[in-house]
């Protein structure tokens, strides 16, 4: 992705992870087709849209759907879009270490090996 330019940093509201990504030593972007001399060079554009550093540049799941990899596997008729935000709500927990342990002993108990 090569280092991401001071706009596409803006997006950072933390100062901390702002400056910690401004501290990363300099990159400069290589394409996937030069990393990836084998593969398909269509999924390989999709893949650079896909793995943006700056969400707003980034292409959502509508984008990515209807890209020419998908041709053919792609129906928009089938494929309804929600007009509600999905409710990440459950997730807002402060997560210590005493929390973890009770979570993960929790998940535990629920544990079937043979589902």
């Amino acid at each position: 992705m090569g280092t991401p330019s001071a706009e596409d940093l803006e997006f950072i509201t933390n100062n901390q992870a702002r400056e910690f990504v401004q501290k990363l030593a300099k990159r400069t972007k290589q394409t996937f087709s030069s990393l990836f001399k084998k593969s398909n060079p269509v999924a390989l554009d999709l893949l650079s849209k896909m793995l943006i550093f700056n969400p707003k540049k980034r292409y959502t799941v509508e984008q990515c759907i209807s890209h020419p990899y998908f041709e053919g596997l792609h129906n928009p008729e089938e494929e309804p879009i929600s007009d509600n935000l999905f409710d990440w709500s459950f997730d807002d927990i402060e997560l210590t270490k005493e929390t973890l342990q009770s979570m993960i002993y929790d998940e535990s108990l629920n544990f079937d090996p043979e589902e």
